[in-house]
């Protein structure tokens, strides 16, 4: 009886855990637009760029919303790192 127990409980919860979408990994596309900073200081520095320096290259949206065009530049430091298109 418990042999049962435990076979249905452990397919219970491989069902249950392919309903709530189990996490997968990110696309490519998925994961490069995370790399895209929301404003020029952001696009050069931390948290999602701390290896940038002058003279990477950088990209941030040019509005508030991610449907935004995307600025393309360059990391330069003035003051600290930030991105000119």
């Amino acid at each position: 009886m418990l042999f049962n127990t435990s076979i249905v409980s452990t397919v219970a919860l491989l069902m249950a855990s392919q309903v709530m979408g189990a996490p997968t990994e990110a696309t490519g596309n998925e994961a490069r637009a995370v790399l895209i900073a929301t404003d020029p200081g952001y696009a050069c520095t931390c948290p999602n760029n701390c290896d940038h320096h002058a003279g990477s290259s950088c990209k941030y949206y040019s509005g508030p919303s991610d449907n935004s065009p995307i600025i393309e530049g360059t990391c330069v430091d003035r003051n600290g790192l930030t991105c000119v298109a």
